[in-house]
């Protein structure tokens, strides 16, 4: 899971330094920025989104370590980060034309914090000995898929902004 949400976050780095210099071929010939011209508003976005996925991430480090710690306050608390900045992603103002984009990252961390949810109701049940071993078996397989739709559809989101740059 690691190193895929890493290279995830590599990839999304590429995708946006890509779109900010086609965008930043679309502004007006004037030497001072116009923070109406959609090309300021669309490199706006994807900057702040830059910066909440970078606040994702983070968290996603210390849920990974407070799982590595058995510490489920620590987990309970990363993945409210997780859920705050998600909320702040769905809150940040977009153009039309990277409304497509905007929907694919916030299905994608949609899944995602339906994935650490579902992580720690199990990691929580096991903690209190309510899970068998098959229904642990099932619920972690369920876990997985959960994370991995997440990751694809954060891919698909990340190949949605390319399409974007390369219009």
């Amino acid at each position: 899971m690691k190193h895929t949400r890493s290279a995830g976050k590599v990839i999304l780095f590429g995708v946006i330094c890509a779109l900010c210099m086609a965008l930043a071929g679309c502004s007006s010939s004037s030497s001072t920025p116009n923070p109406d011209d959609p090309a300021s508003q669309n490199r706006e976005y994807m900057s702040q989104l830059n910066q909440q996925m970078d606040s994702i991430q983070g968290s996603l480090n210390d849920f990974q370590d407070a799982v590595a710690k058995n510490d489920v306050v620590t987990m309970q608390a990363d993945k409210t980060a997780v859920e705050k900045t998600i909320d702040s992603v769905k809150a940040t103002s977009v153009t039309d034309r990277l409304s497509d984009v905007k929907d694919g990252y916030v299905s994608a961390l949609d899944a995602l914090d339906d994935a650490l949810a579902s992580y720690l109701s199990l990691y929580t049940d096991v903690q209190n000995g309510t899970v068998s071993s098959d229904d642990y078996a099932q619920r972690l397989k369920g876990v997985q898929d959960a994370y991995d739709s997440a990751v694809s559809q954060m891919q698909d989101a990340d190949d949605a902004v390319v399409a974007v740059a390369n219009e």
